[in-house]
Formats: structure tokens, C-alpha cells, sequence
């Protein structure tokens, strides 16, 4: 006589609870924040597009009161890709009406071997500074979006906008 499984309730509550704790490990890690980027002149001119599902956007980080943030996709090797965005605002609260002070990175092709990086540095604090802008912060407490329109030294334009899908805090 062949074996046949007949469930039971008890076979049936124990493959319902192991669907409901294993699920959330069977699924794709779920995206912190998406960059939308348009840059006029200079050799990466275009629109660019990136997400990522590490990192993200951070208030009081890099101090009290600051925002940052982290896009970062060091797995990327394509050397023309848009792939690594940071930010550093001091004054969130500031920047919810438009900061002219700011830390903002633009990176294309691998981490250690970029192809290109702009930088535009305005904090007064720093010795270096190039560029100029406005960063704005909408932050909703576990959701922002960060508008920014900067030139970098070379005259090139930036502009676009961040989706933190979350935030993280520290010192509130």
C-alpha cells in the first residue's frame, strides 16, 4: 500500500507559522531611498536614476541637528554608472526652508577606482571649499525628500532629488 499524507491541523499550523517567519527572510532587501539626477556639461551630463538598499538617510549622524545621507552601490563596476551620492547638511532644520551649507558627493564607476566624483563643499567650517547651491529637506519624521540644485566649481550643474523611504535618527 502506497503512503499517503493525509494533513492534519496540527501539520497545517505548523506550515502556516513557518511561512509567516521565514517570509521575511525569503524576501529582497527592501529600498531605503531612490536618487533621481540630472546633471548639465561636463562628460556626465545626463539623467541618472539609483537606488539602494543599504545606507540611506540619517538625521544626527554626523551631529546634532545634522541630516546625511549614504547612496552607495559598491558592487558596481561599470565605470560610466551612477552609483554613490553623500550628503551632509549641519542644520536639517534649516535646510527645511532651503541650506546653503552643505557636503554633497557625486560619484560614477567603481568605489576605489572612480571615473568621476564631483564635489561641492560650502560648509564654513571647512578650509576647502568649491561650489554652490541649495539643499532642501521635507522631512515627515520616518519618511524625507531632499531637493538639491548645486553647481560644482567646474560650472556644472546638479539637480534632483532624494526619496528616503526611511530615516534614521540618532540624538532626537
Amino acid at each position: 500500500m502506497p503512503c499517503v499524507f493525509k494533513p492534519n491541523r496540527f501539520a497545517a499550523a505548523i506550515f502556516a507559522i513557518s511561512a509567516v517567519v521565514c517570509a521575511p527572510f525569503a524576501q529582497a532587501d527592501a529600498v531605503t531611498e531612490t536618487v533621481h539626477l540630472v546633471i548639465t556639461g561636463g562628460p556626465n551630463a545626463g539623467t541618472w536614476d539609483a537606488s539602494s538598499e543599504k545606507g540611506g538617510c540619517t538625521y544626527g549622524f554626523a551631529g546634532p541637528g545634522s541630516w546625511g545621507n549614504q547612496l552607495s552601490s559598491p558592487k558596481d563596476t561599470d565605470p560610466k554608472k551612477f552609483n554613490s551620492l553623500q550628503l551632509i547638511v549641519p542644520d536639517a532644520k534649516k535646510a527645511a526652508s532651503g541650506a546653503k551649507e552643505f557636503l554633497i558627493t557625486f560619484g560614477f564607476g567603481p568605489l576605489m577606482k572612480r571615473s568621476a566624483e564631483y564635489t561641492i563643499e560650502t560648509r564654513p567650517a571647512e578650509k576647502k571649499k568649491s561650489g554652490s547651491g541649495t539643499v532642501t529637506i521635507d522631512d515627515k519624521g520616518s519618511v524625507a525628500k531632499v531637493s538639491f540644485a548645486v553647481t560644482s566649481a567646474e560650472g556644472y550643474k546638479f539637480e534632483g532629488a532624494i526619496d528616503c523611504k526611511s530615516v534614521m535618527r540618532q540624538g532626537q
